[in-house]
């Protein structure tokens, strides 16, 4: 072989195996992973910075895995969402990570639209004991992990702290019961002006669901099979409620009544207390007296006691990029840095115990110190950490909201005696 032919060989051969590097680039930087999101706030309380922290965990993505885009369609609203991934389930083309409203997540798993995790969860070595129970278990059905939390929002108490000064009454501590709840608002209750009408109350918004919680009943069996309604703790805890009614002698207790200082406790999401916005918000900015928040009553020290909601995130069950997709939801619900952005510029809270335990969460919190009102960093973890945990079970959401209704109407009609054996069998037919 001469010399030209060996040149000609060699710049094909060269030639070559810079075609196939090229393409096996071409091909890796062709990866891409689609995120299902909504716009706005999970809470339904205003949130300008809503793309920032995504946009931000998806920049530190990319950054890591240079070959692999994540793109996402910007614009969808929480009420348009779950009818627009269900569509796009349904034809097949549904995002490889999307967020799951708590609505949506007992259908979807039940269905099989959501990846199990526990597998990859151990491949990648993830220790799930970095998040809080409550909010972990927000993403399991049937002791199977198919999501991770991406954000909280757990119930506590507001207390006006300048009422209960001025009715020379101790500031509850952390742990206290439900019966103290009732004493202090049986306290406060009161014609203060002397013209015979009642104008100062213990309570606005502490609903039946809290009483159930505060009593520690578990409303369903564990499969969803069956309710519980017509027990004696139930009726105990309905008639709780009637009693918290009957204290105001028929009047509504309203958002305004607490809003001009006049109600001694309301329940409120952590996003509330951390937003600016008018009524129910407004109490944050606009109002005059002080108030601090602790956890919810129970009947018990230490019970579980207080509501919380879960932002989920998923993998789609059909993806084609698994371990990608889980890396990035590793990104956007493990990554200190992303959770800890994620508290700064959110409403809600972090699911990451280190985060929530972290200088620049309790320096946050400590701002708040500075004014009218305060929640202090290790009365938020113990809230978190005795969060209630929902029952998981295909059905639960359209029953839930059902009893709501139900029970909320014989309430306010002072039936409640009278329909509750009524309410059971309806919802034991839902059930079946």
């Amino acid at each position: 072989m001469n010399m030209t032919k060996m040149k000609k060989l060699f710049f094909a051969l060269i030639g070559g195996v810079l075609l196939m590097i090229y393409l096996f680039v071409r091909s890796q930087r062709e990866i891409t992973i689609t995120l299902g999101m909504f716009t706005g706030s999970n809470w339904d309380v205003y949130n300008a910075e809503s793309y920032k922290v995504i946009d931000d965990a998806i920049e530190k993505f990319e950054k890591e895995h240079p070959n692999v885009t994540i793109e996402y369609k910007s614009g969808i609203l929480k009420q348009d969402y779950s009818a627009w991934l269900a569509s796009n389930i349904a034809s097949g083309d549904q995002p490889d990570v999307f967020m799951v409203l708590a609505e949506d997540f007992n259908k979807l798993s039940s269905l099989g639209a959501l990846m199990p995790l526990d597998d990859l969860i151990k491949a990648n070595n993830v220790s799930t004991d970095i998040f809080y129970e409550s909010a972990l278990s927000s993403g399991s059905y049937q002791n199977t992990q198919y999501a991770l939390p991406y954000e909280i929002n757990p119930t506590m108490m507001c207390v006006n702290r300048d009422l209960l000064e001025k009715e020379g009454i101790a500031i509850p501590e952390g742990n206290w019961t439900i019966e103290e709840f009732y004493q202090i608002c049986a306290q406060v209750t009161k014609d203060t002006d002397g013209d015979g009408t009642i104008d100062q109350y213990g309570s606005y918004g502490f609903k039946w669901q809290d009483a159930v919680n505060g009593y520690g009943i578990r409303l369903f069996d564990e499969e969803g099979a069956s309710s519980n309604l017509n027990q004696s703790d139930v009726r105990e805890a309905l008639s709780y409620i009637q009693k918290l009614k009957d204290l105001n002698k028929g009047y509504q207790v309203s958002s305004e009544d607490f809003d001009k200082g006049n109600v001694a406790f309301c329940p409120l999401t952590f996003a509330q207390y951390r937003t600016y916005q008018p009524y129910p918000y407004r109490v944050s900015k606009y109002s005059t007296f002080k108030w601090s928040c602790l956890a919810m009553p129970g009947t018990t020290a230490n019970q579980k006691t207080s509501q919380i909601a879960t932002s989920l995130i998923a993998i789609n069950s059909k993806t084609t990029q698994q371990q990608l997709a889980f890396e990035f939801l590793e990104t956007l619900t493990i990554d200190q840095e992303i959770q800890q952005e994620l508290f700064e510029n959110s409403q809600g809270a972090s699911a990451l115990k280190s985060v929530m335990a972290s200088d620049s969460t309790k320096a946050l919190l400590d701002q708040d110190a500075m004014s009218n009102y305060s929640l202090k960093q290790d009365v938020l973890d113990d809230i978190i950490e005795n969060a209630v945990i929902e029952p998981k079970f295909k059905k639960y959401n359209n029953v839930i909201e059902r009893c709501d209704y139900l029970i909320t109407n014989a309430l306010n009609e002072n039936k409640i005696d009278d329909e509750l054996v009524d309410i059971e069998k309806e919802i034991d037919n839902l059930l079946k």
